[in-house]
């Protein structure tokens, strides 16, 4: 049963989409979906504490089974999708140790804004992402 959307009415929970992985042909779905989860968590450890590294980067733990749980999809499928976000340096994982769960450390495109010049004034302004993506080295 649905029903239309009214002016009062309760919406679901969601998840946001980032616009950059609309362009980004090179990703498959899975692995969309698995980065928009990951950045959700990540906004989740933003505001709560102890999801620090010693310099202040946000890390998330989101096991493998955890996420194949939720996105009701196969261990292998997950994999997949976590070497293709690492690929284009969307996340980086870091492990811990024996029996530990991976960091994931989740990355933002960096953005710069693309402007055209014409007698001496700057026009038709956008913003782009710019690939590949610059990243810091995590030790």
């Amino acid at each position: 049963m649905t029903k239309f959307i009214e002016k009062n009415s309760l919406m679901p929970q969601y998840l946001q989409f980032p616009r950059f992985l609309l362009e980004m042909e090179q990703i498959n779905e899975n692995a969309k979906m698995i980065y928009m989860l990951l950045l959700d968590r990540a906004r989740l450890s933003q505001q709560n504490t102890g999801w620090r590294d010693e310099e202040g980067r946000i890390f998330v733990i989101f096991t493998i089974s955890e996420l194949a749980g939720v996105m009701r999809k196969g261990e292998t499928a997950i994999k997949k999708g976590l070497q293709v976000l690492e690929r284009q340096e969307l996340i980086l994982r870091r492990h811990q140790g024996r029996g530990r769960p991976n960091r994931i450390y989740v990355k933002l495109p960096v953005l710069q804004e693309e402007c055209s010049i014409s007698d001496r004034r700057i026009t038709d302004c956008k913003t782009v992402t710019i690939t590949p993506f610059q990243t810091d080295a995590i030790q």
